[in-house]
């Protein structure tokens, strides 16, 4: 999250991140007539894993984003069936240039179109783009080629009040369950029909700094806000760069970056609508 880094995947951030990472699934699955639910296609939209070559102690290492890094070292995607592959998208060689984003799509639209996909897992706006490249190429919406039962979305502020009806739009009218994940680990999901998220307290520290000083985050009373530090096994005391609020009854929001304009608007937005919405 924020300026581009490499992180290490080390054995224990990968074990942390996998076991907090499949709860968002798992809980709906089970809340939802069980496991059966995970039966059928996942629609990959994860990035490449095989950006960069790293020579470090006389040995090259190939990395890239951590999302498909995850996604191919996570035994749990593996077992539900990713369509494409994460070894196909790598093979593609693409980057994140406009032609390189094309290729993609064009490239899981292809493998995908014929196939029983029943989930979608990634970022919230890598969704939307797909789905409005698909509609803009082929005249056609994905809400028209697969009939999704739920939509796992992750990695930006504002999923739920900003991302939640385009992805119902485009996909179909299904849940939309939040993740509040990044490169440095899986640190919260939602976990019932509220739109809010639940942290992952077993694995992660969390703490806040508010306008009252730095607390922990499960101090914090409804309506408190501020910027958030987390410590994972491999990164003490780490400002991740976002800014989250307590909804009461352990239930938070991460309502965008820390920025001087969204902290400006947030502070209007409590000053004239406060909890109507």
């Amino acid at each position: 999250t924020g300026q581009s880094k490499v992180v290490p995947v080390t054995p224990r951030h990968l074990q942390d991140l996998i076991r907090c990472g499949s709860r968002a699934v798992l809980n709906f699955a089970m809340k939802n007539g069980g496991l059966s639910l995970l039966a059928g296609g996942v629609l990959n939209l994860q990035f490449p894993s095989n950006i960069r070559v790293l020579t470090q102690g006389g040995k090259e290492v190939i990395y890239g984003f951590s999302s498909g890094t995850y996604a191919k070292l996570n035994p749990m995607m593996a077992g539900l069936g990713l369509v494409p592959r994460q070894e196909e998208i790598d093979a593609l060689q693409t980057n994140l240039t406009p032609a390189g984003w094309e290729k993609r799509y064009e490239f899981i639209y292809q493998k995908a179109k014929e196939q029983d996909v029943v989930s979608i897992i990634g970022v919230a706006p890598v969704q939307t783009g797909f789905a409005r490249y698909v509609k803009k190429k082929h005249g056609v919406a994905p809400r028209d080629i697969w009939k999704l039962k739920v939509i796992y979305s992750t990695s930006v502020a504002k999923i739920q009040q900003e991302y939640a009806p385009r992805l119902r739009a485009l996909y179909g009218d299904v849940p939309v369950v939040e993740l509040y994940s990044a490169t440095e680990g899986a640190f919260a999901q939602q976990r019932d029909n509220l739109p809010y998220i639940q942290p992952n307290y077993d694995t992660y520290l969390f703490e806040v700094e508010t306008e009252s000083g730095v607390k922990m985050l499960h101090e914090m009373k409804r309506g408190e806000w501020g910027r958030i530090i987390i410590s994972t096994a491999m990164l003490p005391r780490y400002r991740i760069g976002d800014l989250i609020e307590a909804m009461g009854k352990n239930y938070f929001r991460v309502f965008g970056r820390d920025k001087p304009e969204v902290v400006l608007e947030h502070r209007l937005w409590k000053l004239l609508v406060g909890w109507a919405v």
